[in-house]
């Protein structure tokens, strides 16, 4: 009895981490050329509304954040790692597929064994390129991520963006430089 309430709880364990995720959390100010993330089964950036550039392939990103170099060259590299992520993916899958073939070898009765052999190769050739594929996708993401705070960073978040970068005056008052602001501080701490 212990025993099936420990599989079902592994099984339940295992189930769990496979579920959807979506971004709830709308952003209620942001600056005219700053980039927003939204994972909806994909990263998708966007600014001022419009869709910039979608995960894997990250096309179109290093345009946008051209003018910051860091952010451009994160930019370049999400793309090269989610392309690879694809090309890895589907080879990964096409080779798993394939070697269900060698279920074949079953009725070539004197060579079964070497079918079954030959799929479990092949077999094991695509689940080790469909986990690369991850470890690609992962990277894409990460430089992507980075891609966007750099640039938001040094220029969006300032309210320019690559295309236009005229940044508009400060919203609030201007802070006190020098002396003043020493002693402003210090006399608003007593």
């Amino acid at each position: 009895m212990m025993r099936k309430n420990w599989l079902r709880g592994s099984a339940l364990v295992l189930v769990l981490p496979l579920g959807c995720a979506t971004t709830q959390y709308q952003p209620q100010l942001v600056a005219r050329g700053e980039l927003i993330l939204r994972y909806d089964g994909g990263f998708v950036a966007s600014a001022q509304g419009i869709k910039v550039a979608q995960g894997l392939s990250y096309r179109g990103l290093e345009q946008f954040v051209a003018c910051v170099p860091d952010a451009q060259r994160h930019a370049r590299s999400a793309q090269r790692h989610g392309g690879a992520a694809i090309a890895l993916s589907v080879l990964g899958i096409t080779l798993s597929l394939a070697s269900m073939g060698s279920l074949v070898g079953l009725t070539d009765t004197p060579n079964q064994w070497a079918w079954l052999g030959g799929g479990l190769a092949t077999g094991a050739v695509g689940l080790t390129l469909s986990a690369l594929s991850w470890r690609e996708k992962n990277q894409a993401n990460g430089h992507a991520l980075d891609a966007i705070n750099y640039y938001n960073d040094a220029v969006g978040s300032l309210g320019a963006s690559c295309r236009d970068l005229r940044y508009p005056p400060a919203a609030g008052p201007v802070a006190p430089v020098g002396d003043d602001a020493s002693v402003t501080s210090q006399d608003s701490l007593r």
